[in-house]
């Protein structure tokens, strides 16, 4: 090698790769090799630096990797470990539950996954928005259902006004009334039907989702469509049939995103595969 510094920079035939000749700058061959009759140029082409292998996928905009069903899907569906005799809570995992039992555990890195950056709406959040939307759709079925409902109550006021001054323990409801009060339900479902889920379906809220800064996301491939909606507002309309004691299915609906994990979902979030989140707040300009 002593001998070989003292050749002058130039072109010379590859000692490598007799085919080629490349450019000695007096010290190391540098730049892109080129044919052994061709012409070199005065000063050699650089080599193209190596590309790396990417070992991990591209930070997306919220600076997480990317989410199942947001981007690459090359990490798969999040893994569910499920209990099981023997089974214990693997490390850095948080259980899921089902009915305030533990079903299962998923880890802290497929949880962040899913979310990928966005924040989860706070039960309180989620509680002022539906007593937002409640009192939209009285107002709604004020005017639109008002004269069904008056019809319902002239049509019992006779057999309570008998019960009341002593006619007997049980009200004896006429025909006319029980076909009324269907026809009241049918249009509060209705209303409540066409207030919530096309909105859900184009922005992910409803007005009072809109006024706490909250929307329904999917947690699953893929944006919501009419079918999930559908599913998810079935699960929480449905126990309207059967008011008023579909009232406590609703509350326990409710109350039921305070205790579950990893997500908050109520009971009407489970089978469509929706969760809460936080609209992300655009940073004012500066001044």
């Amino acid at each position: 090698m002593g001998a070989m510094t003292t050749i002058e920079p130039g072109w010379y035939r590859d000692p490598a790769e007799p085919a080629t000749q490349r450019y000695w700058d007096g010290s190391a061959w540098v730049g892109k090799p080129v044919p052994a009759d061709a012409e070199p140029p005065e000063r050699p082409e650089p080599e193209a630096p190596p590309t790396p292998e990417p070992s991990q996928s591209p930070l997306d905009e919220v600076g997480q990797r990317p989410a199942y069903g947001r981007g690459s899907d090359r990490q798969g569906p999040p893994k569910i470990i499920q209990r099981a005799p023997g089974v214990t809570q693997p490390p850095d995992s948080v259980p899921i539950r089902s009915l305030g039992v533990t079903v299962g555990w998923i880890t802290n890195d497929d949880v962040r996954r899913v979310l990928a950056g966005r924040v989860l709406a706070h039960p309180g959040q989620r509680f002022i928005a539906r007593l937002v939307d409640f009192i939209v759709l009285v107002a709604l079925n004020a005017v639109v259902n008002g004269y069904f409902v008056y019809q319902f109550f002239d049509s019992i006021r006779p057999a309570v006004e008998q019960s009341l001054r002593g006619g007997g323990d049980e009200i004896d409801i006429p025909s006319a009334a029980t076909n009324q009060w269907w026809i009241v339900i049918l249009i509060a479902m209705g209303l409540w039907f066409a207030y919530e889920v096309p909105s859900t379906l184009n922005t992910g809220q409803t007005l009072g989702k809109r006024l706490m800064g909250i929307k329904v996301v999917s947690l699953a491939p893929g944006e919501p469509g009419w079918g999930r909606l559908i599913l998810r507002w079935s699960y929480a309309a449905l126990p309207m049939i059967c008011f008023p004691l579909g009232a406590i299915l609703w509350i326990l609906d409710g109350l039921y995103c305070i205790r579950d994990r990893p997500f908050r979902q109520c009971l009407h979030d489970k089978s469509p595969g929706t969760a809460v989140v936080e609209v992300p707040r655009e940073k004012e300009p500066a001044a």
